[in-house]
């Protein structure tokens, strides 16, 4: 907007508003860089907004992944209530159907020593001896060598029968409590854990504790027993009735004897891993989708993301990319490509699902899905077993491991493995520094028995491990977005300096501006003024004429 100068004139000076004008001149050279600086720190701020949903968007599908797969490519049922089938392992389960037939289930050894007048009754001083084993059918018992014998000593003046059962509650293996029978008595009823070998026998020294003395096999209301199944006919016995060692993957739990075979189902889960891969693809698409927009350089007039152009952000994109199109090595002889497993790339980066490759794997090789939500260790020979701590970080894919029985050295990718004998008196080769440092591989017997082998070791990493750490990495205090929000805010500083030297320059300018009318306006005053005076000499003339 245009100044009225001339309605500012004084008879002082100019008649200029000095101050309005100076501010005129101030703008018209600060302003612009303000602009340009106001700019920066607008796209600044919208980058650190952008970074902060980049940060949220990570968290989300790194949650989203940690419960990725949970029911597992299997489901495992019982056709029975009598037995109850969970699916305790479900990297471990295999389809197949297993007839299970209870003939017996396992059971306690139950003692009861009757007679007693109420819960606080007396118990004599003693000493009462502990040893756990079997008895046979006609009364010998024998000893668990094993089982360290438990002894428990009551002091003079003796003690009351629920103290008494509280010391026995105690000791391991046994559980005791009193009982009122309702007729005015009370028992002590203490009980074995459950199966044959589990059984007690109480020796008590000296007479005191007399009563509570089984070494004659008395006392006993109901004896130890293990459980007897038949498994696909073949008969098998068990001390508890929770078995995790039949059907490999699952516990089964006997709750009652059965007059015909129970069918325990381990079938593969086609709703449950069609939904959870949909979810799965869902989530990485989201995330993808995401970058997508945040790093769009807005061709064609559109309007560009806030991170476009940036160059970390391009790489964690394109990594990304990376992980989902990669091939899964390790789980087996052949890499596994999401493609064969039915999960294949589109143009933009997204996935989608082919529906009919997913049902095709499902029915024919349902065990490649593992590849997709759980790592594996393995090794090809089947009666050898490999093991990782867990702070080992092996190179995943197929490595070779080999038995030379003339040198008696074993390397796995040549690299060379020192040899013990574990607690089982296995052989075993295991590795504490390097790449496979924290391995374990147990051969038994086999290199004594069968001279020179090799055998593969498989480590695979799964897709959701793999973008799991990844994830994990991205968002740590030291990852790659804090390293991003760090530059962010240290640019907003380095802005705000640039604002306030602008300012700073805007002040000096002022007062230089200012300075200068201000010397102006004192010589405009002085030559009005002597102006004056000869206009005054002037008329004074002009009057003496």
């Amino acid at each position: 907007m245009a100044v009225d100068y001339l309605s500012t004139l004084n008879s002082g000076g100019s008649g200029l508003n000095i101050t309005q004008l100076v501010d005129s001149i101030v703008d018209a050279e600060i302003e612009p860089a303000k602009a340009i600086i106001n700019k920066q720190v607008a796209a600044n701020d919208l980058a650190i907004s952008e970074v902060a949903k980049f940060r949220v968007k990570a968290a989300t599908l790194e949650g989203a992944l940690s419960v990725a797969g949970a029911s597992g490519v299997f489901q495992a049922k019982s056709s029975s209530t009598s037995v109850s089938v969970i699916a305790s392992n479900v990297n471990l389960l295999s389809a197949g159907v297993t007839t299970i037939k209870t003939n017996q289930l396992a059971t306690r050894q139950v003692l009861e020593f009757r007679g007693f007048s109420s819960i606080d009754a007396d118990v004599a001083e003693g000493t009462l001896s502990i040893s756990t084993g079997s008895w046979s059918a006609d009364g010998v018992f024998s000893e668990d060598s094993d089982v360290t014998t438990q002894i428990i000593t009551i002091d003079s003046p003796g003690a009351s029968l629920s103290n008494f059962a509280s010391r026995l509650n105690s000791l391991s293996g046994i559980e005791a409590q009193v009982v009122d029978k309702g007729d005015g008595t009370f028992s002590l009823s203490v009980m074995s854990d459950f199966g044959e070998n589990n059984a007690l026998r109480l020796s008590a020294s000296p007479v005191g504790l007399a009563d509570f003395d089984t070494t004659d096999g008395s006392n006993e209301i109901s004896a130890a027993t293990n459980a007897e199944i038949l498994v696909n006919g073949i008969t098998v016995s068990r001390e508890k009735n929770t078995i995790t060692d039949v059907v490999e993957g699952t516990t089964l739990i006997l709750n009652s004897v059965t007059s015909s075979s129970v069918d325990v189902t381990v079938e593969t889960n086609s709703t449950s891993v069609k939904a959870e891969i949909q979810a799965l693809v869902d989530q990485i698409n989201t995330m993808r989708t995401y970058l997508n927009e945040a790093t769009s350089r807005g061709l064609n007039g559109g309007q560009g993301g806030a991170l476009a152009g940036d160059a970390s952000i391009s790489a964690i994109k394109r990594e990304l990319a990376s992980i989902t199109t990669s091939p899964l090595t390790g789980f087996g002889s052949d890499p596994i490509y999401l493609a064969e497993l039915g999960v294949q790339t589109n143009q933009d980066g997204t996935l989608s699902i082919d529906e009919l490759k997913l049902v095709n794997v499902l029915n024919t090789s349902p065990s490649k899905l593992d590849a997709i939500y759980n790592s594996l260790n393995s090794i090809e020979l089947d009666d050898l077993d490999v093991n990782f701590s867990t702070f080992s970080t092996p190179p995943e894919g197929v490595q070779t491991f080999s038995y030379d029985a003339a040198s008696d050295v074993a390397k796995l990718s040549d690299e060379i493995l020192s040899s013990r004998i574990n607690d089982d008196g296995h052989r075993e080769f295991y590795k504490l520094t390097g790449q496979f440092a924290g391995l374990v591989i147990n051969v038994g017997d086999r290199s004594v028995v069968d001279g020179s082998f090799t055998s593969e070791v498989y480590v695979g990493i799964s897709l959701v491990e793999k973008l799991s750490n990844y994830l994990e990495a991205l968002t740590a205090a030291r990852g790659e977005i804090a390293t991003k929000e760090s530059y962010f805010k240290s640019r907003s500083t380095e802005y705000q300096e640039k604002l306030d030297a602008a300012e700073n320059k805007a002040t000096v300018i002022e007062a230089r501006e200012l300075m200068k009318f201000a010397k102006m306006e004192q010589a405009v005053t002085q030559l009005k003024s002597t102006g004056d005076y000869i206009t005054t000499i002037m008329d004074a003339w002009a009057k003496s004429d």
